[in-house]
């Protein structure tokens, strides 16, 4: 909802772009990582898939950039408080147990 107050459409969605390329190249550093060893994967095909997603949100920054700055800061903002957030829950947890 707050989303919606404060951007039309095609801002929500490049917000969603910049947060899933972003999340994207995450998950798959993690997976190349700390799971090469234990599944059976092929460390070439998630090199690339990052390289892609790498470039293809290079693209899109540099695009949003030339034309609308604003998504770019929320992204970093929103990117912020989820680590932020994360990293309060993760010493919570490790803290009760």
């Amino acid at each position: 909802m707050v989303l919606t107050i404060f951007f039309d459409l095609s801002r929500i969605a490049s917000l969603g772009v910049i947060l899933y390329l972003t999340m994207d190249v995450i998950i798959q550093w993690g997976v190349f990582r700390h799971l090469r060893g234990t599944i059976n994967l092929n460390p070439a095909i998630i090199l690339t898939a990052i390289v892609i997603d790498v470039v293809v949100l290079g693209a899109f920054l540099i695009t949003k950039a030339q034309s609308d700055m604003l998504i770019i800061y929320a992204s970093i903002i929103v990117i912020g408080v989820i680590f932020l957030s994360e990293k309060v829950f993760l010493r919570r947890v490790k803290g009760s147990s």
